[in-house]
């Protein structure tokens, strides 16, 4: 018994420890937040990304939004004017402009008086004619759309091609029935589009993002899945000049998954080769909110602003005000404007920083966890509590001191935490068990010998 009952738990969290249920994924992320607070990605302010706000103090300017979309097209000449790379919208424009000229006449009075105004407004230039003719002739603008659980009133136009490397990925990769896209003359006119889905978890904080997501096509699209990439993903291949995306998944060039479909492995941009988890995910190394990454979209319009903070870089376009709602929450910042984690994660791309938790990781803790285990289990009715208490702290803390060094080193995602506690709950069972059992083996002395000796002689024995 006193073998048996630690021996099963030790199993049951070594199976734990295999299966991954939801709750255990969740209390793993913990600690991985904790090295992320405490070891933040160093900013660099000519990391090549900058965010072109939507703020208050913008709204405040120049009114309320939406604005026409004369005034964006304003807005995306003066960037690539000032040498922008590329100019990405965070923004989905799926309804027309109701400041064009021939729709405001819609909420104008039919009498006579107004019949020539009409006919004189609806023959000026169209808002969205203008936007779409200045995205095309620009080049290097990257629309963005949201992938959504209900039905797509329309299809967002795929812009860069993937390739594929071993398993087919789709059936690794997220995949949504619907979209709120674009109108089709933007996402025609423009050089790249994207998703910019991020997916929080189960308690609301964004650790991973999908580089690479699918949209679930009808049978009247003719079915199937089309992949679109992260509207970050598709701002490096646009700035790179690259048509086509590679993404390796188990079974491709170099990877080897023993008969089995492990995912998706990397994605290529270009140049640059992404590591991902198995469903085409990245943790996001977090350098936390940066004011230095923003520049309020009225200074852009402003005669008077510094072009080089603009000069070769990518360009996001978003809002941080807070009546528009775009917000989000990581493990660094509580409150968050959406378009901060695309420019992060491109921040940690262009710089090479991936956080990477690899295969062996599971492993390696299981081993922790199964090893210590038993070590203890067979060593303390020979040792002692106490012994076998001070192994095994001084395990806990090498283990500990192990994933620290790991991140900060390595960038390597080890959890020392679930190992640890399940050890820690096996050691307390097998104490439990053996001190049960001394204090079953003093009874029976106290017993055996009260019939014979003085009861101080028995508390003696």
């Amino acid at each position: 018994m006193h073998i048996l009952l630690p021996l099963t738990l030790l199993a049951t969290a070594a199976t734990l420890r295999i299966y991954e249920p939801r709750w255990l994924a969740e209390f793993q992320v913990i600690w991985f937040d904790i090295l992320n607070v405490e070891n933040p990605r160093p900013y660099n302010p000519e990391s090549g990304v900058r965010i072109v706000d939507i703020d208050d103090e913008s709204l405040e300017r120049l009114g309320q939004w939406p604005w026409p979309r004369t005034r964006l097209a304003e807005l995306i000449y003066r960037l690539r004017e000032a040498g922008a790379a590329v100019v990405v919208f965070d923004i989905v424009f799926s309804e027309p402009d109701r400041t064009s000229p021939r729709n405001i006449v819609e909420n104008w009075t039919h009498a006579p008086e107004y019949a020539s105004l009409r006919d004189q407004a609806i023959g000026l230039p169209d808002h969205d004619e203008m936007f779409a003719a200045y995205i095309s002739e620009l080049k290097g603008i990257v629309t963005g759309f949201a992938l959504t659980a209900g039905k797509a009133p329309r299809i967002p136009v795929q812009r860069g091609n993937f390739a594929f490397s071993g398993d087919d990925p789709t059936q690794f990769l997220p995949a949504l029935p619907g979209a709120v896209a674009n109108l089709a003359a933007f996402e025609k006119a423009a050089a790249g589009n994207g998703n910019f889905n991020v997916l929080p978890e189960t308690d609301g904080l964004i650790r991973r993002v999908p580089l690479v997501a699918g949209f679930q096509l009808d049978e009247k699209a003719g079915g199937g899945i089309r992949l679109y990439p992260m509207i970050s993903v598709e701002a490096l291949r646009v700035a790179q000049g690259a048509k086509t995306m590679i993404i390796k998944s188990s079974g491709g060039s170099g990877e080897t998954g023993f008969g089995e479909k492990t995912g998706v492995v990397s994605l290529k941009i270009g140049r640059i080769e992404v590591p991902t988890d198995n469903q085409g995910r990245v943790w996001v190394h977090y350098a936390g909110s940066q004011a230095a990454r923003y520049v309020p979209i009225w200074k852009i319009l402003d005669d008077s602003f510094d072009r080089s903070l603009i000069e070769n870089h990518i360009v996001l376009v978003g809002a941080s005000a807070a009546g528009l709602l775009d917000l989000r929450s990581t493990p660094l910042d509580q409150v968050l404007p959406g378009v901060e984690v695309h420019a992060e994660l491109i921040e940690q791309i262009l710089e090479g920083d991936f956080l990477n938790r690899p295969d062996w990781a599971m492993g390696a803790e299981l081993a922790y966890l199964t090893g210590l285990g038993l070590i203890l289990i067979l060593l303390l009715p020979r040792l002692g509590a106490v012994w076998c208490a001070i192994i095994g702290g001084v395990a806990v803390v090498a283990v500990f001191g192990g994933s620290w060094y790991g991140y900060t080193e390595k960038q390597i995602l080890l959890d020392p935490v679930y190992p640890s506690v399940a050890v820690l709950g096996i050691y307390l069972s097998a104490s439990l068990i053996s001190y049960i059992r001394t204090e079953g083996e003093r009874k029976q002395v106290r017993g055996a010998f009260a019939q014979y000796l003085s009861p101080a002689l028995v508390e003696q024995l």
